[in-house]
């Protein structure tokens, strides 16, 4: 409620003592100062967050099947290394990866950040437990019939999993939508920014500008908001689900 208020107040009524939620002279200037670069920012952020979201649920749900449902050699030891990968904080190995990046000429692109972050241990362990759960029955049932791997996994496992992938998707979403840290390491102009690096410009050495960061802040809560309305039904039962075998 704090945010929404200050959205709409002045910086002066914003640091008015004592604190109300409702303003005093209600004004639409914090939003006006975002109408220049915040439009591109917010697309920045939407195309790079669905993109590596989308990548996400695919390279996860596929990692899950193979170390779930198909027999071979290995594979115990290889889901080991992924649980493992979890454990490494992400400045390890942020050098080498930004040297490949820089080798590869993605340096100041939106594509850098999408293929770093398009792969997540995190999300492969948790579609891989959920998988674990679904019986073995239905995938024998489906080869006696002739099914391939490829039919298994997209008709019969991913529509049994709604409830990880849309735990999934709105835990990366949000993730990814709140980023800066890996943003700031490879955006540098202006208009390939994502919306926290854009926040970040409302804060100089000598200043902060509250009301418009207020507005922004408001501006960047309503997707997830949105999302999380629209999936709620399923994390519960995608975070229960995910730790009921294996």
């Amino acid at each position: 409620m704090l945010i929404i208020s200050s959205s709409f107040k002045t910086e002066k009524e914003i640091f008015s003592y004592p604190i109300s939620l409702i303003p005093e002279n209600a004004t639409l200037k914090n939003f006006r100062a975002l109408m220049d670069n915040f439009p591109r920012y917010i697309f920045n952020s939407f195309k790079i967050t669905i993109s590596i979201t989308a990548l996400q649920v695919l390279t996860a749900t596929t990692a899950g099947y193979a170390l779930a449902k198909l027999k071979w050699p290995g594979r115990g030891f290889i889901f080991l290394l992924y649980v493992s990968s979890i454990m490494i904080p992400f400045q390890v190995y942020i050098i080498p990866q930004f040297i490949i990046i820089r080798s590869l000429n993605l340096y100041d692109t939106h594509l850098a950040l999408i293929l770093v972050s398009s792969f997540t241990a995190f999300g492969t362990f948790l579609v891989r437990q959920f998988f674990m759960t679904i019986p073995d029955s239905y995938i024998e049932a489906a080869k006696i019939n002739g099914a391939h791997h490829f039919y298994i996994y997209s008709k019969i496992v991913l529509p049994l999993s709604k409830p990880v992938i849309a735990t999934l998707t709105i835990l990366s979403f949000r993730y990814w939508w709140n980023d800066l840290f890996t943003a700031l390491i490879y955006i540098i102009s202006r208009e390939r920014k994502t919306l926290p690096l854009g926040l970040a410009d409302f804060v100089s050495e000598y200043d902060v500008y509250y009301g418009p960061q207020m507005a922004a802040s408001l501006i960047a809560i309503i997707p997830v908001v949105v999302l999380f309305i629209l999936a709620q039904k399923y994390i519960v039962q995608g975070v229960v689900g995910s730790g009921i075998k294996g």
